[in-house]
């Protein structure tokens, strides 16, 4: 079993008093000892204490992101630190004064989440409250926010967030996966800040891939134009709250006319809509442990200068989840039939199965399978089985440096020559054009 911190340091302390009770006896018998002896205390008092980190973290703990976030943390410590930690929780403690303080303090790191108040009162004093943390060279991590002053910082600092692009892919990958959206958008922020856009190019993307189109809102009110159902991506659960909202007051059945999918799993918010809101759970808890790592490796490298801590200046934190509930539920036998045909689909396009296959792992005939399927999507079996191969099929140039005909035979194209004349007719270049364009 592993000694605890306190009995080392109770260890410790006892090799120290017996050193000191050693030198003392030296400098009455050897005096010329006594150099080596004191070296021999100092290294081992270094060794007894070690320095305890003064740390601010500002995180605003209002929101389950928050939370999860300084749960993070904490885990990364443990539970028996070296840290002193001052937390900051609201906008408003975030001020010129409050991080000059810290910085005389002597306050070791900091690890910032607050973002910037976008009030025009306020803009200037939030501003220079990280213009003061920016001037300065202690290490710092940012957490999912965008601040100009911190971004042009060139030294100790580490940029940790949630990847805008797993995100949208998740979300993306949810809604065609019910089988039963005939058209999408995305729902921006109101105040469509960078994250809202990054999230809705991963969302468009994804979308592209599967040869569909994406209608970029920004206001919950344009969804009545679109076909229906209609898959919505909203920027946040805030904004997925404003959809269901808008269309409760509207008359837009959810989930039968409007499917709608929120970001970052709010469970206040989410739990307590009506009908209750699906969401992409980004891994907050994760994104904290990965800055309380970072931090502790750029406080160290000030005490190890042979040994620097080459910092990524910026980490990018997956989805752990997609939380399902009744805002994207199935309600209809068509649908369930549907969402069962996509699922086979994506999991066997690439074993060479055909439109027969499909019906017969339903258990009802092609016929049947084939009018269903275009009800609720729109197009065929057959041309969902190609979209999904040469989905595959671009993946594998992307990734990988297989020839052509290998990467046919690997996404269930029998004929190499028809899967090239397909892939030219379809993107408007070759496989090796597109290869070389990447």
């Amino acid at each position: 079993m592993m000694p605890t911190r306190r009995e080392l340091y109770n260890r410790a302390a006892h090799d120290f008093n017996t050193l000191l009770r050693n030198i003392i006896s030296s400098f009455q018998q050897k005096p010329s000892c006594v150099h080596d002896r004191i070296f021999g205390i100092l290294a081992l008092a270094l060794k007894i204490k070690a320095k305890r980190r003064r740390v601010v973290i500002a995180l605003r703990m209002a929101g389950i992101a928050g939370q999860e976030k300084l749960a993070g943390i904490f885990r990364r410590l443990g539970t028996d630190h070296n840290w002193d930690i001052t937390l900051l929780r609201t906008v408003q403690e975030i001020t010129p004064d409050s991080m000059r303080s810290a910085l005389l303090n002597g306050c070791d790191g900091f690890i910032v989440s607050i973002p910037l108040s976008k009030s025009a009162s306020s803009l200037s004093a939030r501003t220079d409250a990280y213009g003061v943390l920016a001037a300065a060279d202690v290490p710092t991590v940012v957490l999912d926010i965008h601040d100009p002053s911190l971004a042009f910082r060139k030294r100790n600092i580490v940029f940790v967030r949630n990847s805008p692009e797993e995100i949208g892919h998740a979300a993306a990958d949810h809604l065609i996966a019910t089988g039963r959206c005939r058209s999408y958008a995305f729902v921006h922020n109101p105040a469509v800040v960078e994250w809202s856009v990054e999230r809705y190019r991963a969302f468009r993307e994804t979308l592209a891939d599967h040869n569909l189109w994406c209608h970029e809102l920004d206001s919950p009110s344009q969804i009545r134009k679109l076909t229906r159902p209609v898959g919505v991506c909203a920027a946040n659960d805030d904004c997925g709250y404003e959809v269901l909202e808008w269309c409760r007051a509207h008359r837009m059945r959810v989930p039968e006319d409007a499917l709608v999918v929120g970001i970052n799993n709010d469970t206040l918010i989410c739990e307590n809509c009506r009908p209750r809101l699906t969401s992409v759970q980004p891994d907050f808890e994760q994104e904290g442990y990965i800055a309380a790592d970072a931090l502790s490796k750029l406080m160290a490298r000030h005490m190890d200068k042979k040994n620097r801590f080459q910092e990524n200046r910026e980490i990018l934190v997956g989805v752990k989840e997609i939380v399902r509930r009744e805002s994207t539920a199935e309600t209809s036998p068509s649908g369930k039939l549907v969402q069962r045909a996509v699922a086979y689909i994506r999991r066997n396009a690439t074993k060479g199965i055909g439109a027969a296959d499909v019906a017969r792992h339903l258990g009802c005939s092609r016929r049947l399978a084939d009018l269903r399927f275009r009800e609720l999507q729109g197009t065929s079996i057959g041309e969902m089985l190609i979209v999904t191969r040469l989905e595959e099929v671009k993946h594998l140039l992307r990734s990988t440096k297989e020839p052509i005909d290998t990467i046919a035979a690997a996404c269930g194209f029998a004929n190499p020559n028809y899967l090239k004349n397909l892939f030219k007719k379809r993107f408007g270049m070759t496989m090796r054009d597109y290869r070389k364009s990447l």
